[in-house]
């Protein structure tokens, strides 16, 4: 029995990287782009969504350099080309400089008529990027998550 307790609570981290299996910007959240102590994680399953129309909430904030900006934006945009649809009302993105600085895009819906959202922002520092990261998943439009998640 503590056995089977034991691989379970190993197990229950790793369950809800399944819907996140495939993407790009999966390697940030991992700790393989932005080393992971200099990420400020949350993860957020459950009734506490439920008021938000979302079942799942997975964020990561981190400062990042230009190099490393670059990069998650590159990831960024990959998931996002690869699997959005060319509705405008799919999408939210806006660019200062060449570069993205706010994005909320639905990159697909899920089996169980879940909607699975990528939400980017982007803020310079003093020769650093302060960047907030966010994988959504849940029943809410892109018109109750810009409500929800106000640009800064």
């Amino acid at each position: 029995m503590k056995h089977l307790l034991a691989t379970l609570l190993l197990l229950v981290p790793t369950l809800h990287l399944a819907a996140q299996k495939g993407l790009h910007i999966n390697e940030v959240f991992e700790g393989k782009v932005i080393p992971r102590e200099a990420l400020q994680e949350s993860y957020i399953k459950g009734e506490g969504l439920q008021q938000y129309k979302l079942k799942v909430l997975r964020t990561a904030k981190f400062t990042a350099t230009s190099q490393q900006r670059d990069d998650v934006e590159a990831r960024f945009e990959a998931d996002t080309k690869t699997l959005l649809s060319d509705s405008g009302e799919n999408r939210e993105l806006e660019r200062l400089g060449g570069h993205l600085y706010y994005a909320i895009v639905q990159i697909a819906d899920t089996p169980r008529g879940q909607h699975l959202y990528l939400c980017y922002q982007c803020h310079q520092g003093q020769g650093t990027y302060h960047i907030t990261l966010a994988y959504i998943e849940g029943k809410a439009s892109l018109a109750d998550l810009r409500k929800t998640f106000k640009k800064k």
